[in-house]
């Protein structure tokens, strides 16, 4: 990869961290244990999910994200 694409590329990372930013996502690094990272490709590779980015946000979700019930009334 040459200079001028490398930072282009750079470019368009920065715009994409400050847009999700600006929305309020939060970027956060974790370690994973191998077994959770073998499961997580998976289910990317099954089709399951399309990303591993997709993946872990729905498990997060699922884990500490309170949903009303859908009731009939």
């Amino acid at each position: 990869m040459n200079a001028m694409a490398d930072a282009a590329s750079r470019k368009r990372a920065q715009r994409l961290r400050q847009t999700r930013r600006e929305r309020g996502d939060r970027e956060t690094n974790v370690w994973l244990p191998r077994e959770i990272g073998n499961a997580i490709d998976q289910a990317v590779e099954s089709g399951r999910y399309p990303s591993r980015q997709v993946a872990i946000t729905h498990a997060l979700e699922a884990a500490f994200v309170q949903k009303e019930p859908n009731t009939v009334t």
